[in-house]
């Protein structure tokens, strides 16, 4: 079996893990990335940025999204719906949302961290971790097996996390699940990306984004049954056709997958985890890519720190993401108590006038 070794092992090409590798290979580690699709992934998601999101890709990476990588409209106002009903909602004030299409931005990012100097191996399985001595894992690649040693592995691979399963103890992340249907559909809606708090259409919040030539519209649920999340989407959707004058023309595309729901594990020893797979996402709108590109961020100045002081990496990058698991905890917190309509029609007309996320 033939043994390589890194400086740093990513595993996962989503925007938490290429932003980690690409920021390590800028700070001159040997970095390897593996993605267990094949090149041009698809990630499931709304495709939705935060202006955050946007500026810290700017101040960090030093670069700018460029336009074929962003959908029409380029740009979402934020527009929130009570349970008593639109007249009742409104748009949050002087706050704009950047509307992507979501296998584009990713292809863009391991684009960059190519370029950067990372080594990147598509359709390549991890299988194996062992942490002791030294991080020492076991990869599958064109039916071959590969024995990769580093000194720092940062987990990036989804809610499913198999790196996070490897470590111990293992840790099981709480999810919520997301339906999404892709419409070729008219209506009268504007710019807006339209979120929904009532509870018989979703137990936490559906959604509407006008994308390209689509409408996508979506709804989170608990249950592991599709059937009652379909029975969300179709409530969610005759309530359209009265309300927007929603018609359906096609169901193009659906989707469902999960996302995190207000539980976070941070890595073992000289393994730690980013984005999803350290359960970074906000649990009130079910945004992830900032808090996936910001961890990112905070793995890289922490293996820079833990390399040069031959520290142990995981005490290192607590201390650069307190905020991340703090900010992901209060969202949590604050979303599970929104759990009748009453609290809900209270929490959106209290929200009209601030930026929620």
């Amino acid at each position: 079996m033939e043994t390589q070794e890194f400086d740093v092992l990513v595993v996962g090409g989503g925007p938490a893990g290429t932003v980690s590798a690409l920021r390590c290979s800028q700070l001159g580690f040997n970095v390897l990335l593996v993605e267990k699709e094949a090149e041009g992934r698809h990630k499931p998601c709304g495709g939705i940025l935060t202006p955050a999101c946007v500026n810290v890709i700017q101040e960090t990476l030093n670069t700018s999204i460029p336009e074929n990588v962003f959908c029409s409209p380029k740009k979402l106002g934020l527009y929130y719906i009570p349970p008593s009903g639109k007249k009742n909602g409104g748009s949050v004030k002087n706050y704009e949302l950047f509307n992507v299409e979501r296998s584009l931005f990713d292809k863009w990012l391991i684009k960059l961290a190519e370029k950067s100097g990372v080594q990147i191996w598509y359709s390549t399985k991890f299988m194996k971790l062992k942490q002791f001595p030294s991080p020492e894992t076991l990869l599958m690649k064109d039916k071959h097996s590969f024995k990769i040693k580093a000194r720092c592995i940062i987990g990036a691979d989804g809610v499913y996390s198999k790196v996070r399963s490897c470590l111990d103890p293992p840790m099981r992340m709480r999810t919520m699940r997301i339906l999404q249907e892709y419409c070729k559909a008219k209506g009268d809606f504007e710019n807006y990306f339209y979120v929904v708090f009532r509870s018989d259409f979703s137990p936490a919040y559906s959604y509407i984004i006008p994308k390209n030539n689509y409408y996508i519209i979506g709804a989170g649920f608990n249950e592991n049954s599709p059937k009652t999340a379909l029975l969300y989407i179709e409530r969610f959707k005759e309530w359209l056709q009265k309300t927007f004058g929603f018609r359906l023309f096609s169901l193009e595309k659906r989707e469902i997958w999960a996302i995190p729901y207000g539980f976070t594990f941070n890595g073992s020893g000289n393994v730690i985890l980013v984005g999803d797979a350290a359960g970074f996402c906000n649990a009130l709108s079910g945004e992830g890519i900032r808090l996936a590109i910001e961890s990112g961020i905070a793995a890289s100045n922490a293996v820079e720190k833990a390399m040069a002081a031959s520290k142990s990496l995981l005490p290192i990058y607590n201390e650069y993401i307190v905020w991340i698991n703090d900010f992901v905890h209060a969202m949590y917190e604050f979303a599970s108590n929104l759990t009748d309509d009453d609290k809900r029609e209270e929490f959106v007309r209290s929200e009209l006038s601030r930026i929620p996320f």
